[in-house]
């Protein structure tokens, strides 16, 4: 019994391996438009939702699935990066904050750029960590129509703590 922390210690360092391992699996299969390939990272019963102009809450791989080929051929090519992620487990599985940037061109050549939080509930199965909901939560973008997206809560400065230059307008 002596050496369970140490055990409980490398099983979290490896579930972190694999869930990274994850992560960068959906990047790298979405920019490659290898959409067959992502069903491998979710699970049957997911739920997606990258905001209300992207059709909201999604509910099963395959329609998510469906739901990314359509956006996804919008594209001639994309480049996800990912950032810090955050991980909390709990008896059920893990959430996971993971920082994005998003690249796209479009087929005309136009691009956009999204900078994009995604807030994931991760589940193990037998054969692996999936992922069981994401919802995609934008911090800024350039290119793209604004309102598409779920934007995240910033709290606005207090009087006393707002730069010279901010006005009524600019905080609302």
């Amino acid at each position: 019994m002596a050496d369970q922390p140490g055990r409980e210690a490398i099983t979290d360092v490896i579930n972190r391996y694999l869930i990274t391992e994850l992560l960068a699996r959906y990047c790298e299969k979405l920019d490659e438009y290898d959409i067959a390939a992502l069903a491998d990272v979710f699970a049957d019963d997911c739920v997606m939702d990258q905001g209300p102009g992207r059709g909201g809450p999604i509910k099963g791989r395959d329609k998510v699935l469906a739901g990314m080929k359509a956006r996804q051929a919008l594209f001639r090519r994309t480049q996800h990066i990912l950032g810090q992620t955050s991980l909390r487990f709990d008896a059920g599985g893990a959430n996971a904050l993971t920082y994005v940037t998003a690249w796209h061109q479009g087929w005309d050549m136009t691009t956009g750029v999204a900078r994009l939080r995604y807030r994931d509930r991760l589940v193990l199965r037998v054969d692996g960590w999936l992922i069981q909901s994401r919802r995609a939560e934008a911090l800024g973008a350039e290119g793209f129509d604004e309102s598409q997206w779920n934007w995240v809560a910033r709290k606005a400065p207090d009087d006393s703590e707002a730069p010279m230059n901010i006005t009524d307008r600019d905080r609302k």
